[in-house]
């Protein structure tokens, strides 16, 4: 069991995973959610760069939360459950889709980079959707529609074909428009 100061007790199980920024652990007493640990810790570089900062942990979770607060309150759904204490909260269980989706309003950064002709500050109209596959090792590759489609990654027993890329896609710009 945990005490967390005030907040009444918890029993915390296993590590799920450990990420750069933050760990994952099991309840045992409510197995549809988890209990998530934010570190003092900052990264740049797919980790290549990494350095612990006291007080991070803090303004992560909070930043996380009044985020998943306000998608909450506009109607899109994620796995926020309620905060916990400063530097914690808890979420629904889910599976990770190893895709970060990306969407630029501005021609920016490493869009430039690979897109070499385009004038910084170029405007997207609709936003510009980018999607990476999860890969620190190999520096996140970009991949297309048909990369992503074709690569029938799982989600729990779920295959994601062009159905789960449209509904990511739509939720991705709901995102990018409320916040």
């Amino acid at each position: 069991l945990f005490t967390m100061g005030s907040m009444t007790q918890m029993k915390i199980g296993d590590k799920i995973i450990e990420g750069k920024t933050k760990i994952v652990y099991a309840l045992p007493d409510d197995p549809a959610n988890v209990y998530i640990v934010s570190k003092d810790r900052i990264t740049a570089g797919d980790g290549a760069r990494a350095n612990d900062l006291e007080g991070k942990a803090v303004i992560s979770t909070a930043t996380a939360t009044a985020v998943f607060n306000l998608l909450t309150s506009a109607g899109i759904k994620n796995h926020f459950v309620r905060q916990h204490e400063d530097k914690s909260f808890i979420a629904q269980r889910c599976e990770m889709i190893p895709i970060e989706w990306v969407t630029r309003r501005l021609a920016t950064g490493s869009f430039l980079k690979r897109n070499v002709g385009v004038k910084e500050g170029y405007r997207f109209s609709p936003p510009k959707l980018e999607t990476f596959f999860k890969d620190d090792e190999n520096h996140d590759p970009q991949w297309s529609y048909e990369q992503l489609v074709e690569a029938k990654l799982k989600a729990g027993d779920r295959v994601i074909g062009r159905d789960e890329v449209e509904i990511m896609s739509r939720t991705t710009v709901a995102v990018f428009e409320v916040l």
